[in-house]
């Protein structure tokens, strides 16, 4: 038995694990994960039924959620569920797809999820949503929409989750890891990276406005030379063929904002806008 950082006892052989992503049950992402991972304990599998990228923390609250016994991959058992991979992570820590899971891995996502762009990730929400509940997880993608080298390169992340599950992770801490695009053997090690900027900027496209209403489309622009280029960031490790391994410590209390609103004289402020209503 061994006790993780979050306060967890567990036989590591008997671990349950929890897979889950974004792009869906039937993913090439998720199937290779599921095949590396069946040595490390009880694999349990609950992700959306179809694609929900970008989603972020999403939650399903206007309608009730199914969730469907489906077959994935080389025939792996999982469930389907039409809401988001947040909804997937609630219903399997509520015990719905069997036991409360020890661990989540979520992922592989196909496309990186690195530096500003994690807000928007469903796949790294899903590690987020276990982390608040005390769950400890890890959110990995490889930076390739077209999974060329998925199948080689995703057996890299078993030592870590290994040594995970066997010694736990920091409390309300979940690891961001990104896999370059890269044969097995051009793959350089390991860094632990901070995240960079974000490297995408968005532009405003209008489609049609012929007699009828406005469309628009917003589109991702590369951004060639910016802070995602900076030595030690997760774009830069993905880049030289490194996996990057990313804390990502959720704490939206910090100091800094307290200390820069610290001298407003923020009675006096509502004070006078009180009595402006009045």
């Amino acid at each position: 038995m061994g006790e993780s950082a979050f306060g967890v006892r567990y036989n590591h052989a008997m671990a349950t694990i929890l897979l889950t992503n974004d792009d869906g049950l039937w993913s090439p992402g998720l199937v290779a994960l599921r095949r590396v991972v069946a040595s490390l304990g009880t694999v349990v599998t609950v992700a959306p039924d179809h694609n929900y990228s970008a989603v972020a923390r999403g939650i399903t609250i206007d309608r009730p959620l199914h969730i469907q016994p489906a077959t994935f991959g080389d025939g792996f058992p999982g469930y389907a569920v039409d809401g988001t991979p947040v909804d997937c992570v609630r219903l399997a820590l509520l015990g719905l797809a069997g036991p409360r899971p020890d661990f989540v891995v979520a992922g592989i996502n196909l496309g990186a999820n690195m530096g500003d762009d994690v807000t928007y990730s469903g796949t790294v929400a899903a590690a987020l949503e276990a982390v608040l509940l005390n769950v400890p997880a890890v959110a990995v993608s490889v930076a390739s929409r077209e999974p060329r080298y998925l199948s080689e390169t995703a057996g890299l992340i078993v030592p870590f989750l290994d040594r995970a599950l066997a010694g736990g992770l920091p409390p309300r801490t979940l690891i961001n890891l990104n896999l370059p695009d890269v044969p097995r053997s051009d793959v350089q090690g390991a860094r632990l990276t901070r995240l960079g900027r974000a490297s995408y900027h968005d532009q405003v496209i209008v489609m049609s406005d012929g007699g009828r209403p406005t469309t628009y489309s917003m589109r991702a622009l590369k951004n060639g030379g910016d802070a995602s280029d900076e030595a030690g960031t997760d774009f830069a490790a993905v880049r030289e063929g490194y996996l990057s391994l990313t804390p990502l410590l959720f704490d939206f209390g910090g100091d800094r904002g307290a200390r820069a609103l610290g001298d407003w004289d923020l009675d006096g402020l509502f004070g006078r806008a009180t009595a402006a209503v009045s």
